[in-house]
């Protein structure tokens, strides 16, 4: 690793190791993942399962392969059974107000605080107009725009508008 931040050679003969069991193995969703993102130590998995889940790979130091999951967390998102719909989160993914978005085949985003026990629906966006899946969400930096992408070729904006 600490090669990587002062190799000045063709990225191409940067020495690499060949890794040919992995490291953990793991079951947490019932059927196929759509996408996963490191959240500090732990992982966020989406599945057509309508939910994403927050678990943390637990690896047995000397047994490649094997090890444990503990779900941390589960996040429902209703009518989100197919495949290809990417959650994001805001870039402090380990502060004190993260909020993560997906979206769903009706149109609809739902926005979760990550850090509270039971999860925290912060927002349900939709408008009249948006009805197609909802394929990608993608959150700025401090989380307060959120975009979405949808199947019809749209692309939603949506912003946290101050109240008085």
């Amino acid at each position: 690793m600490e090669r990587s931040f002062t190799w000045e050679g063709l990225p191409s003969q940067f020495p690499t190791k060949y890794v040919q069991f992995p490291i953990l193995l793991a079951s947490i969703h019932t059927n196929y993942v759509n996408c996963n993102r490191w959240l500090g130590d732990f992982m966020l998995s989406k599945s057509i399962d309508n939910e994403f889940i927050l678990w943390e790979p637990k690896m047995k130091e000397h047994s490649p392969g094997e090890g444990t999951v503990d779900i941390i967390q589960k996040y429902p998102v209703p009518e989100s059974d197919i495949g290809f719909i990417k959650l994001s989160c805001d870039f402090h993914c380990n502060a004190a107000a993260i909020v993560c978005g997906t979206g769903n085949k009706e149109g609809k985003i739902f926005v979760w605080e990550l850090q509270t026990s039971p999860p925290t629906l912060i927002a349900r966006l939709s408008h009249v107009l948006s009805k197609s899946p909802i394929r990608q969400t993608a959150m700025s930096f401090d989380g307060s725009t959120i975009l979405s992408c949808c199947e019809d070729g749209t692309i939603w904006r949506w912003d946290i508008v101050a109240t008085s």
